[in-house]
């Protein structure tokens, strides 16, 4: 993100400007900017860098509800799981609402209102809101046509509607795109969830180190760092993720790297920060409060 053009856009645009009346660590007047989007992903920031990845709508934590498409109904886990699935609701709402987990390119795991997944263990191909510990049994190869989906168990046959209004994994066969039991409506109710992990996972290890590399290194430099100088900042905020605690291997799908980056931004600062001024860093520490999200803890450095 280097070059005098983008640093304003650093300096004015996304990052959050602080001009502060009282002393931290004798520095009589804080100016700040938050360089956010840089070691923690935010999509919003740089929404290109999820382009690349494959049923890119349908990244960890995106919330689906799914319509058969001859009964007219929603698939439905009764009071949020724990028992049967249904095929029975007029009107979508928590009960019909799944979160993904994401196995592979158009692998997935869907989890309930209340932490269980969809699973067909039983030799009837019954599906139930019963797992708490996803393995093959709870991973479902989604296939698309635009809004249509054709779901169909890992190790097992297609789910279908039945007339009765419960859901199978009993089709062997084939199903067409037309009006069958087999084939739903996957509605996406909400896909906003992009970080880090969903970044990670979505693209794979491979592709993900290598996206991320190209990132660290663009997108702040230290040209940015001695624009910011240069314009009176004497602050600076960087959060980073958890996992960099475990860097250069944390645990999966998270990539190395981004220590490395930040050991770049202290020499950065050394160089770019002219004589007798200081420049104070704000690392701000991301880690889970909840499934796919976070909060913040400042530590000044």
């Amino acid at each position: 993100m280097g070059g005098l053009a983008v640093s304003a856009f650093v300096l004015f645009s996304w990052v959050l400007f602080l001009s502060c009346i009282f002393s931290v660590d004798g520095l009589s007047k804080v100016r700040g900017v938050n360089l956010g989007g840089w070691l923690v992903i935010e999509g919003w920031i740089k929404p290109s860098l999820f382009d690349g990845i494959p049923n890119g709508d349908m990244l960890d934590g995106t919330q689906v509800q799914i319509r058969s498409v001859v009964l007219n109904k929603y698939v439905s886990a009764a009071n949020g799981g724990g028992s049967n699935v249904t095929v029975d609701r007029d009107v979508a709402s928590t009960w019909e609402t799944f979160w993904l987990w994401r196995v592979s390119d158009n692998e997935f795991q869907l989890r309930c209102l209340g932490g269980q997944f969809l699973t067909s263990n039983s030799e009837d191909g019954l599906i139930l809101a019963t797992s708490k510990h996803p393995l093959s049994t709870e991973t479902f190869s989604i296939e698309r046509n635009a809004r249509r989906v054709h779901i169909r168990l890992l190790n097992g046959g297609y789910v279908q509607a039945t007339n009765d209004h419960l859901l199978i994994s009993t089709y062997q066969f084939q199903p067409g795109w037309d009006n069958n039991l087999a084939t739903f409506e996957l509605v996406i109710v909400a896909n906003n969830l992009h970080g880090d992990y969903q970044l990670a996972n979505g693209y794979g290890p491979d592709k993900a180190k290598m996206v991320l590399e190209e990132h660290r290194r663009s997108f702040i430099t230290a040209k940015d760092f001695d624009f910011l100088s240069r314009h009176g900042i004497n602050t600076v905020r960087i959060p980073v993720g958890w996992w960099i605690t475990q860097d250069p291997y944390p645990p999966s799908p998270f990539v190395g790297g981004s220590l490395a980056a930040l050991d770049l931004a202290f020499s950065w600062a050394q160089y770019a920060v002219p004589p007798n001024s200081s420049l104070q860093y704000l690392i701000s520490l991301t880690f889970p409060d909840a499934i796919f999200t976070s909060v913040g803890l400042d530590l000044m450095v």
